[in-house]
């Protein structure tokens, strides 16, 4: 039997635009932090823990970290789950911007790490580092804002990538060692690093077997390093919930009814209108649709329709209020606790999965034996 675990959703705000439709060439809904404002309210109304500010710099509109501190500025309970790419930031720069932040906010603060994976975006910026030198990077990252939210005391590291003498802040956060880790990736190196350092080691949403293999995987790396009860696990999926699953499918289908014709063919190709990755979590979600039938369903219920135009998290669950909220508790019994959840457009959607499937996760978990 399962122990009980506090259960945790999340949803998004969206940096780059919003809307029904996509793959159109311009959002219906302009990015702003008054809209993002007011998703924030929308959740804190039904419970949502944080909402994930995502990272991009390839058609995203907006900055993570300035729209997350105007946000919290304006906002008083929900919490800001803010994006963060290693690379781009001195880890004790960094490590006092979120005590900043975190005061400011009353503790309301949490960071998705970020390794990334797209070799020419992060040639934009400056950074030209392999896959698994980035990773050896995040967990330099990592440990040392770790160290530095845990104690006032100076201290020297010495790493491959940061040389730092008698490093110190002058104040710790609100939280104890400081904001939470929310951190995925699928390939030996990533897994290791969360396996060490995450507090919520994130997937994206794939069937129920792979999830079940990858927890089995990880739990094993966590073992290794004595952290059993301190790893949660997470699941990132958008949501499609309708009053019936054929209304659901029926929205599904008309959410790609703009894409164009030739966008449909290159995702029936398993090629994507993007720059070459070297993400291996990429890699699976676009082998999943390449597994899907002709409407995009890689399994009864999830759906590979979002990963045609978007990259990331492109799986979504599609049902009736009580179907999604079962596939929902079918992944909590196996060990998932936490949930980042989104759907288009964002505002609307989070009133529709807060009123009418969330309530049908809890109580059903409460019952779950």
């Amino acid at each position: 039997m399962l122990t009980k675990q506090r259960l945790e959703f999340n949803w998004c705000a969206p940096v780059s635009g919003d809307g029904f439709y996509l793959g159109l060439p311009v959002w219906e809904r302009p990015p702003s932090l008054e809209y993002t404002v007011e998703i924030f309210k929308t959740a804190e109304r039904f419970g949502f823990r944080q909402l994930l500010i995502g990272m991009g710099f390839t058609h995203h509109v907006l900055e993570a970290w300035t729209l997350a501190t105007a946000t919290l500025a304006l906002t008083n309970n929900t919490g800001a789950m803010v994006a963060v790419r290693p690379g781009f930031y001195s880890a004790p720069v960094l490590a006092k911007m979120a005590v900043t932040l975190d005061r400011i906010s009353k503790g309301r603060l949490s960071f998705n790490i970020v390794t990334g994976g797209r070799p020419t975006e992060q040639a934009m910026y400056g950074d030209y580092l392999d896959h698994d030198s980035r990773y050896r990077r995040t967990r330099e990252f990592m440990q040392i804002c770790r160290q530095l939210w845990s104690t006032t005391n100076p201290f020297d590291y010495k790493g491959e990538f940061y040389q730092l003498h008698q490093t110190r802040l002058e104040t710790l956060p609100l939280q104890p060692s400081g904001p939470l880790f929310y951190f995925g990736g699928a390939s030996e190196m990533a897994r290791q690093v969360g396996a060490e350092f995450a507090d919520v080691y994130l997937m994206w949403g794939e069937t129920r077997q792979q999830i079940a293999d990858r927890m089995n995987q990880m739990q094993q790396l966590v073992a290794n390093y004595g952290r059993e009860k301190k790893v949660r696990y997470g699941l990132r999926m958008n949501i499609v919930a309708r009053s019936t699953e054929a209304e659901a499918k029926e929205t599904a289908r008309e959410m790609l009814a703009k894409v164009s014709p030739e966008i449909l063919a290159k995702a029936r190709a398993s090629e994507f209108p993007n720059t070459k990755r070297e993400s291996v979590g990429q890699s699976r979600q676009w082998e999943l649709r390449g597994n899907a039938d002709g409407n995009w369903y890689v399994e009864p219920l999830l759906w590979a329709g979002i990963s045609v135009v978007r990259s990331g998290a492109g799986m979504a669950i599609v049902g009736s209020y009580q179907q999604v909220a079962e596939r929902l508790l079918q992944y909590i019994d196996l060990g998932i606790t936490v949930f980042i959840l989104s759907g288009y457009p964002h505002l609307e959607e989070c009133e529709n999965v807060g009123r009418y499937v969330l309530p049908l996760v809890r109580e059903g978990y409460l019952h779950r034996k």
